[in-house]
């Protein structure tokens, strides 16, 4: 007899020793294929002792038959155990919302109980199998996790998949060899779904008898597969030497990504099929994997290999795959775990391993700033870009290639919202896209100085007002004003809003849709100034937007190329949310030499794909005049 195990015959026998194990003692398990599988990894022959090291978390056995198994569990990781009914479950889980809970049972009694354990609000592991057998064999697996497993990663991926080139195989043969070795986390990025995962050339089947023995009988409510009817695999166009057994693959924990690999308490096709149960009568210790229909998220393997390093358990590894998952996919994106939630595996490494030296990231700030970078992907798609193509109706000048050119850039991000590089090549599209608004503002500044100024240009003619509103004129402070909206008779998106004085005129003009512009330019419209004196002529952008502006800022004098007034001036400019940024165009009146006027000018802004437009007056004396005594400037938006 193995001095650590004693291999039970029958479930009589397997119960008394249950009941009487104690730290010490060799621990009971019923024989079967799976004992078999697993002393094939022990060539000498000596079964390991099983690790006793407490767990977090409850043990809850569902049905007499695993009642045993549970109680072991529990015995040997020090935690509580009960035992309850199938109909029983979702009571007894509903108290323990966010605990870990190791849920053990035979898998037709979790599919008696109604759903997917985890639905009733703690963080579950359903240790679960066929038939006790494997259960048993299951329970000893887990507490001798450490045992027989090499400290790597295999990876294997469908080639049409993301990132398949970065796998170890996208080749069923390479698989293959994982009947020779084990590693400590087999990830497995396949099409499948409830009874099989599946490489071009090769198929992971989850029934562990011959394809061509009588299949045990079967609810007719649930899908058959062909070879449940004895017409074999439904690979037809594979032979039968390229199906493998998924309990013949060796692997301590197996990261499956194809759709409902993970089916217990949910499953559509008859257990006797099921992947994950006949992964786990091979020598896995736990299985994660898909609930239902499945979006591969490319940050997954790495968030998981991150959570094994950090030395969490394995349900909280699981729930932090979920966490990070729901954002992005949702419903399409919920994983699931058949395993001890309480065991610490530990994996060498991680993300962090391949990071250069220095202080390590904290666990989620990827998470947090993948996120971010979405949210401003979205904001660029749904706001910036609409905007900067309704200017393209307003400004002849914008180009509209160079406009489609970003729209294809972030179309191309966002086929990819997992890749590594997102937060990057989202940086990289803000960036670009902020020097273009700088550029558009500099060649609409430099038309306005030779060609004159008339905001809206082509669209002006379909340009219908829509509303009129009494307003105050914040630059001679009487009521006298009106901001007045229009929109385009067929662009029904493209709305124009602005402030109009009676007596002073344009006061500004803007493309951002809000009724209640987020950012805006203030600054005095009249402003004095003396021949042979260099003159300062100021406006500030205000955000009040919740994201950072980014563009370009000029200024003009309008039409006064040939008056001698000094060219247009630009700058980039960038404000964070709540901030201001003053921008001043220094006017030369030493070198140009204008005559005395009223010249009319205009600051325009290109920011987030807004157009804004803020009119100036410099009233120019000649050189050796007092400059005039005036009230208070007013500012004006």
């Amino acid at each position: 007899m193995n001095a650590h195990v004693v291999p039970c015959t029958n479930l009589a026998e397997y119960r008394e020793r249950a009941d009487a194990w104690t730290e010490g003692l060799p621990f009971p398990v019923l024989s079967g294929p799976s004992l078999d599988r697993y002393r094939s990894l022990f060539p000498e022959g000596e079964l390991p002792r099983v690790e006793t090291a407490p767990r977090a978390g409850t043990v809850i056995s569902v049905g007499g038959d695993a009642g045993a198994a549970g109680r072991l569990l529990a015995a040997a990781t020090g935690r509580t155990h009960r035992v309850v009914e199938p109909a029983g479950l979702a009571r007894a889980l509903a108290p323990l919302a966010g605990e870990l809970v190791a849920v053990v049972g035979l898998a037709e009694d979790i599919t008696a109980s109604g759903d997917w354990p985890g639905a009733h609000g703690p963080v579950v592991g359903v240790v679960t199998a066929r038939d006790l057998t494997a259960l048993t064999c299951l329970v000893y697996r887990s507490l001798t996790a450490g045992a027989a497993s090499e400290d790597r990663v295999f990876v294997a991926t469908h080639p049409m998949l993301e990132d398949a080139d970065l796998a170890d195989t996208n080749e069923f043969e390479d698989i293959l060899e994982l009947g020779r070795r084990r590693p400590k986390l087999l990830v497995l990025k396949a099409l499948g779904k409830e009874c099989c995962a599946a490489l071009p050339d090769g198929i992971l089947c989850g029934r562990s008898d011959p394809i061509d023995a009588p299949p045990p009988p079967a609810d007719p409510s649930y899908r058959h597969m062909p070879c449940m009817y004895g017409a074999g695999c439904h690979r037809a166009d594979l032979d039968e030497d390229r199906r493998l057994p998924a309990a013949e693959l060796h692997a301590t924990v197996v990261f499956t990504h194809s759709c409902s690999s993970i089916a217990v308490g949910t499953n559509a096709y008859p257990h006797h099929v099921a992947l994950g149960l006949g992964l786990l009568e091979g020598t896995a210790v736990a299985v994660v994997g898909a609930l239902g229909v499945h979006i591969v998220q490319r940050g997954a393997q790495g968030d998981l290999e991150d959570a094994l390093a950090e030395d969490l358990p394995l349900g909280r590894a699981v729930e932090r795959l979920n966490e990070r998952a729901r954002p992005i996919n949702g419903w399409l994106n919920r994983f699931g775990l058949l395993g001890d939630p309480g065991l610490v595996l530990g994996l060498p490494g991680g993300r962090a391993a391949d990071a250069v030296a220095g202080p390590a990231e904290p666990a989620d700030a990827a998470v947090r700033r993948d996120e971010e970078a979405v949210r401003d992907l979205a904001h660029l798609s749904n706001v910036v870009l609409p905007r900067l193509e309704r200017l393209c109706w307003l400004e002849p000048g914008v180009d509209a290639l160079a406009v489609e050119g970003f729209r294809i850039r972030v179309r191309e991000a966002a086929e990819d919202l997992q890749a590594p590089d997102l937060a990057s090549r989202v940086a990289g599209i803000e960036t670009d896209l902020a020097a273009f608004q700088h550029a558009t503002a500099a060649a609409i500044a430099h038309d306005i100085y030779v060609n004159g100024w008339n905001y809206g240009g082509p669209s002006l003619d379909g340009l219908r007002e829509v509303s009129q509103r009494p307003m105050t004129c914040p630059n001679c402070a009487r009521d006298r004003a009106a901001l007045i909206t229009m929109r385009h008779v067929v662009h029904a998106g493209l709305t124009v809003r602005t402030l109009q004085c009676r007596r002073c005129g344009d006061l500004w003009w803007t493309s951002e849709e809000s009724d209640e512009p987020a950012f805006v330019l203030e600054g005095a419209l009249d402003t004095d100034a003396v021949s042979g004196r260099v003159t300062g002529l100021s406006r500030t952008l205000r955000n009040d937007s919740e994201h950072v502006l980014r563009g370009g800022i000029g200024f003009a004098f309008a039409m006064r190329r040939f008056l001698g007034l000094p060219p247009e001036i630009s700058a980039p400019i960038s404000v964070l949310p709540g901030e201001k940024e003053e921008f001043t165009a220094e006017i030369d009146l030493v070198g140009h030499q204008p005559r005395p006027d009223v010249h009319t000018g205009v600051f325009i802004a290109i920011v987030n794909g807004a157009y804004i437009a803020s009119s100036s007056m410099m009233r120019l004396a000649p050189a050796g005049s007092s400059e005039p005594v005036r009230p208070p400037e007013t500012n004006f938006r």
